[in-house]
């Protein structure tokens, strides 16, 4: 009798995919915008993934080539929409904040743990987890979760219970994983169970005339949230537009074309308008995190001058923070503890 009580009051099945699920309106598949080749091969391939379920997607490129908007439009577009879209920065936070992050804890797991929570795998089912630069993700949690991608279960910390989970994992880097493998700081078996699809951005310089349709929708977005009437840009600003090397990529060519429009007085915008840093200096910015143009600002404490340091670093490199850490000679949980300690996140301009 106990059982058969036991067995009425079991939880119902967690929800699934639904395979009739409408694409939403919200990430449009035409809203990744171009018209070349590379463009087109990404919107057929986020096509394909519509109907394929709970494919491992890896998505390539340079920091600010859009890895978080596609993502986000595989997800809206897939049978996967009807539960949630999680993220997080594999490089945002250290080992053991981000394995909790990733698979929960049950209360008492470890200090501070007073009650359990349940981890982004989890609050993912039946939808998406992205995992943003996932070349920073330590190594031996790399063996962990290429334990739930094989299995589709994991445990909490400090918990004894599989859990299964319908969730979908998509993949970002910037970093070169091949290399990585090579050099044994990224799992071989994990590189393999990731890259089953592999989709990769083009940079914004490699794009050609990609550049001004991207350009021309940014200026209609921002005359709409400026209450501005920019029409455009004159044949000269056009010329240094397709010039840049755009190192920061649709990133910043948003930053660009928002600071030229608010302070453009004229219909269109002029080479005066467009304020963009010299290639040499983005190169050497590239090269030292910006180091070599910082300059210690006089009587201050040490410690107020290790925070101007690392903010500057940080607002000077296109770097993910496990190299932003390492051109600053710390590890990447001092690193977090500092932007946590002098609220660096809310001051930067990532």
């Amino acid at each position: 009798l106990y059982e058969e009580e036991e067995e009425e009051q079991k939880e119902p099945d967690k929800p699934t995919p639904v395979e009739s699920a409408k694409p939403s309106s919200e990430f449009p598949i035409s809203g990744i915008l171009g018209e070349s080749e590379a463009i087109e091969e990404v919107r057929g391939t986020i096509e394909t993934l519509t109907g394929v379920p709970n494919t491992v997607v890896l998505l390539r490129g340079e920091t600010g080539t859009g890895k978080n908007l596609v993502a986000k439009t595989i997800h809206h577009n897939s049978t996967y929409n009807a539960g949630r879209f999680m993220e997080i920065n594999c490089a945002a936070l250290p080992e053991n904040l981000l394995e909790a992050e990733l698979f929960g804890y049950e209360e008492g797991a470890f200090t501070d743990a007073r009650e359990s929570k349940q981890g982004l795998l989890e609050a993912a089912d039946g939808g998406t987890l992205f995992l943003d630069e996932i070349d920073s993700m330590p190594v031996p949690l790399q063996a962990k979760l290429l334990s739930f991608l094989e299995s589709r279960t994991f445990r909490r910390l400090g918990g004894v219970d599989e859990i299964r989970v319908t969730t979908r994992v998509l993949c970002a880097t910037n970093s070169d994983l091949e290399q990585l493998v090579a050099e044994k700081e990224f799992r071989k078996d994990l590189f393999y169970r990731i890259n089953v699809v592999n989709l990769h951005l083009p940079p914004l310089r490699k794009m050609g005339e990609d550049l001004f349709v991207i350009a021309r929708s940014l200026v209609d977005e921002f005359n709409e949230e400026l209450r501005r009437d920019v029409e455009g840009f004159t044949e000269a600003a056009r010329e240094k537009l397709a010039e840049h090397a755009w190192p920061g990529n649709v990133r910043e060519l948003r930053n660009v074309l928002e600071r030229a429009m608010i302070f453009s007085e004229t219909p269109e915008i002029e080479v005066g308008d467009l304020v963009l840093a010299p290639r040499d200096q983005l190169t050497d910015s590239a090269a030292t995190g910006g180091r070599d143009s910082f300059s210690f600002p006089a009587e201050h404490t040490l410690e107020e001058l290790e925070q101007a340091y690392i903010l500057h670093t940080l607002n000077h490199s296109d770097a993910s923070y496990a190299d932003v850490a390492e051109m600053l000679g710390i590890s990447k949980k001092t690193l977090w503890e500092k932007r946590k300690r002098y609220n660096l996140d809310e001051q930067s301009n990532r």
